[in-house]
């Protein structure tokens, strides 16, 4: 199977999706066991995920979002998408894991792209 992730490590690591869809149990798997091990091994403390050209994300593709947010967390860090489809980002709206506008704090931070997401983490915005 080909990677599911490319990766530019800098002080924030930033992963992007090099796969369309997100679904099924063995690509969630991988997802988190390479979203874990890029982590760890860059030794970031903050993280971008760029979804640019995931049109589909399944239930199981939660999972290793889940897992890296956890981890993330413990670190102290942040978590943050960006590049999301619109039918990608009601997936998220849905279930709540993003906020909408006024509502609480939710799971995910979403900012539009890796730029404004790199300048929120060093402006410390906070989710919404």
């Amino acid at each position: 199977m080909s990677e599911p992730l490319t990766h530019l490590t800098c002080p924030v690591l930033v992963l992007q999706f090099a796969v369309p869809q997100v679904k099924g149990d063995d690509l969630a798997d991988e997802v988190r066991e390479q979203c874990l091990a890029l982590y760890h091994k860059a030794q970031a403390l903050n993280v971008v995920l760029d979804f640019t050209g995931v049109t589909y994300l399944s239930s199981a593709g939660f999972r290793p979002l889940l897992s890296l947010q956890r981890t993330v967390r413990q670190r102290g860090g942040r978590l943050v998408l960006c590049h999301l489809d619109p039918k990608v980002e009601d997936i998220f709206s849905t279930v709540r894991l993003i906020s909408t506008v006024g509502s609480s704090r939710a799971t995910f931070e979403v900012q539009p792209d890796v730029p404004a997401a790199i300048t929120s983490l060093y402006r410390g915005a906070e989710p919404g």
